[in-house]
């Protein structure tokens, strides 16, 4: 496979945070997708919302407690993010085509009634924490998407 590269575009349809996407950008051309991604874990948690100098901690995806690691993380990065990410059933111009397509099963799973709980619980989420919720919604239908608001409200 040969080399790629991402420009800043991109990058910001999938990720708000602009110094992730000029970092990651930077960063390229990358030999294949797994160095692409560890690109992009070093770039996040190292430039863009890194840990204090002073800790020991390391993230990893077997700590037990990974939330109370998110109060030791510089969390501008990570809000500057999640305030260019749509709501769920988000049905302004400005949506991109890759969130339309990733909401797509749950758009086509939806009725008027799953719509505006969407529209509902979309906003009680947002009003509770201060930003959308983000969550993977490719292949997921409108219940399993109402699920998560629910219990994470």
């Amino acid at each position: 496979m040969a080399s790629f590269s991402w420009t800043e575009e991109d990058v910001l349809r999938c990720c708000g945070s602009k110094p992730f996407a000029k970092e990651l950008t930077s960063a390229s051309p990358f030999f294949d997708l797994h160095h692409a991604i560890q690109s992009a874990c070093g770039i996040w948690f190292n430039k863009v919302a890194p840990l204090p100098p002073s800790s020991l901690l390391s993230i990893t995806l077997a700590d037990p407690f990974p939330h109370l690691l998110i109060l030791q993380i510089d969390v501008a990065g990570w809000l500057e993010a999640f305030a260019t990410h749509p709501p769920i059933r988000s049905i302004s111009p400005s949506i991109s085509q890759w969130s339309k397509e990733e909401q797509s099963a749950a758009m086509a799973t939806a009725n008027d009634t799953t719509l505006q709980e969407l529209v509902d619980w979309n906003i009680r989420y947002q009003e509770k924490f201060g930003f959308v919720l983000l969550i993977c919604a490719s292949g997921r239908g409108t219940l399993e998407i109402l699920v998560e608001l629910k219990v994470n409200c």
